[in-house]
């Protein structure tokens, strides 16, 4: 080391700047990379007679000792392609050693033993003190963002997405409370503003450009973020900026006969980026309906303030029945009963399919844990072989066909593709709702005459803004008691997990939702995407055909229709059926049998309704049990 030191400082004494690392700057080994110490012996010749690779190993003991000696700070690109075996290990236990010894012992209470994710989590940690300095009290959001954009640039996708690095900081409050909840987080768009939503259409006019964001601002109060982009796109992308490519310099929404006629021509089909025709537009009506809003919003804010609309006022060049739509919906509903009709006799079928798909998933995954690395074992009429894997994860070669198989991702897979069904089927709730079930949607009411504590679910608001609250049925009991007791894992509690909305763009603070799994060493919150992707491998793996004998396809919005159906036939008002699935009207579907005799519904009494008053059993009493407790967070 002293050897390496005497050569390395003489080296970066030969370069100009006031301290050593303005120095170490000037003398381009920051984009040398791992040739650095060719610089060093090109420019000290008492090094060329020693052999070069123990040279080499005299300068990097020596840049170990400035490195963690805070003489040195080098940039990421040199630090992330520079990693001596010790450098790590050394600068933790010198640059903040109490600090690691708290990160550890973080990990320890919340269960990270693993490891391989400890070590990459210290790393990541330690790149941070190297190259800012400091202790790890001091690593900021910034740092952590910065970290993460150089990962992506000078190292292989493989050490990318590992964020327990900022997991760890954040629930040791090294990082304030208001900061994002995950890493992920900085770096997904959030909410656009109405300026920015207008100028991602580039156009043309100022003033233009000025009216559609002072009215986006001024609709941005009563809409939704989703609601406001599809907006955006309707009046700046599919009525303006068309009219400005067909009528160059245009300014003034008074429009003549002959221009609204070609645009509303052109807006009837969908065009590539070339311009060329691909095919109808289904929504066309549903896009004028939006520029018609918008003529007529102009035209009322006109008289109520002048001075800011007036100049904008003009007539509307759609006309009201050119926006109806009457026939598409009736059409869109004549489809949706169909569909209906098509799936409702084939849900017993695929109820049993994802119930016998957990059962083998889960059986195949028991017989691999049981097994040693290395050996062959059977489960359900198949032979594996079970490989060696880290991270908790379960690997087999099927030596049928030779491939390697996960089968605790099978397990998960077809475990969350079962609750998926049994909670979808028995509430009749959206995706969005479903994925918003936490352990706080639970509530125990307390029956006036009996007291005995009936447990309900609330539903939050979603599409129509009023929460409601559900029964839960003994089913829908045992399914929720199932969920509760996987996500839990042997904890006093659930994990909690921030989610991401995709229409609102934006996150939910940190709660203890039912749909989460584990990640590696974190949990996440089950997206929409995930869900429908492990509906859909259900349904593969179920076989179901439609009339044309193609693979029957089921959305999550098909259980919604099948349990109102189910509900209406089975004699439930359609004025309760339509509080259960929270909607404003209660307009039976077509396809639901007639109701003769009834005059007025809500006299009228129900037969009976399976109710979980009855002693519950097995998970649904610990459930109900629960429910008689204060609910922890």
């Amino acid at each position: 080391m002293r050897r390496g030191l005497t050569a390395l400082l003489h080296w970066l004494g030969e370069h100009p700047g006031q301290t050593w690392q303005d120095r170490w700057l000037a003398s381009g080994a920051e984009t040398a990379g791992a040739a650095w110490t060719d610089l060093v012996v090109q420019s000290v010749p008492a090094l060329a007679d020693r052999p070069p690779k123990h040279v080499r190993a005299d300068l990097l003991a020596a840049m170990r000792l400035l490195l963690t000696g805070k003489v040195l700070r080098p940039g990421y690109r040199w630090l992330l392609r520079y990693r001596p075996s010790v450098l790590l290990e050394e600068a933790r236990s010198r640059l903040d050693s109490a600090g690691v010894a708290r990160l550890l012992a973080h990990c320890e209470a919340t269960g990270r033993r693993n490891p391989l994710d400890r070590k990459e989590a210290l790393n990541r940690i330690t790149w941070i003190l190297l190259n800012k300095g400091g202790r790890i009290s001091d690593i900021t959001v910034g740092d952590c963002i910065e970290l993460n954009t150089a990962l992506c640039q000078y190292q292989c996708s493989g050490s990318n997405n590992r964020p327990l690095f900022y997991a760890l900081l954040a629930e040791t409050w090294v990082l304030p409370a208001s900061s994002p909840p995950r890493l992920r987080a900085t770096q997904m768009p959030g909410q656009r503003t109405p300026a920015e939503l207008v100028d991602k259409y580039a156009l043309q006019n100022p003033s233009v450009r000025e009216l559609f964001v002072s009215y986006l601002s001024e609709r941005a109060a009563e809409l939704d973020h989703a609601s406001l982009v599809h907006m955006a796109h309707a009046l700046c992308g599919l009525f303006w900026r068309d009219l400005e490519q067909h009528q160059p310099g245009i300014d003034s929404l008074h429009l003549e006969t002959s221009v609204t006629t070609a645009w509303k021509e052109r807006l009837k089909h969908l065009r590539d980026q070339d311009g060329r025709p691909t095919g109808d537009r289904v929504t066309a009506r549903s896009q004028l309906l939006i520029i018609r809003a918008f003529y007529l919003d102009i035209a009322r804010w006109a008289a109520e303030d002048p001075s800011r609309w007036a100049a904008w006022a003009a007539p509307c060049p759609i006309k009201a029945s050119e926006c109806s739509l009457h026939k598409e919906r009736k059409h869109r509903k004549a489809a949706m009963d169909q569909r209906t009709r098509a799936r409702l006799p084939v849900l017993p079928a695929l109820i049993r399919t994802a119930e016998r798909e957990r059962k083998e998933t889960r059986a195949r995954l028991d017989a691999a844990l049981a097994a040693s690395p290395g050996k062959v074992f059977a489960a359900q009429g198949e032979k594996f072989l079970r490989r060696r894997a880290a991270a908790g994860r379960i690997y087999v070669t099927d030596l049928a066909i030779e491939r390697r198989r996960d089968l605790t991702f099978e397990e998960e897979r077809a475990f969350w593709g079962w609750a998926t069904i049994e909670v979808l089927r028995h509430t009749g709730i959206r995706i969005e709702e479903l994925t918003e079930l936490s352990h706080h949607s639970f509530i125990a009411y307390k029956l006036p005459s009996t007291g005995e504590v009936v447990p309900m679910l609330q539903i939050v608001p979603s599409k129509t803004d009023a929460e409601r609250l559900l029964l839960v049925s003994p089913e829908l009991g045992e399914v929720l008691a199932e969920v509760i007791h996987r996500v839990r894992g042997g904890r006093a509690t659930l994990p909690l997990v921030a989610a991401y909305d995709p229409y609102d763009r934006s996150w939910s603070p940190p709660m203890p939702f039912l749909f989460q799994r584990p990640r590696g060493p974190e949990h996440r919150a089950l997206s929409y995407g995930t869900i429908r992707r492990f509906l859909n491998h259900t349904l593969a793996v179920s076989g179901l055909t439609d009339a044309t004998n193609r693979p029957l396809q089921f959305t999550p919005h098909d259980f919604r229709r099948l349990f109102a159906t189910d509900a209406l036939r089975s004699g439930l008002p359609p004025h309760i059926a339509a509080k259960i699935l929270g909607h404003l009207d209660h307009r039976p579907p077509s396809h639901s049998p007639p109701r003769r005799g009834i005059s007025r519904p809500h006299r009228r009494r129900v037969g009976p309704v399976p109710s979980p008053l009855r002693a519950p059993q097995g998970r649904t009493r610990r459930l109900h049990q629960g429910l008689r407790q204060p609910m922890r967070p």
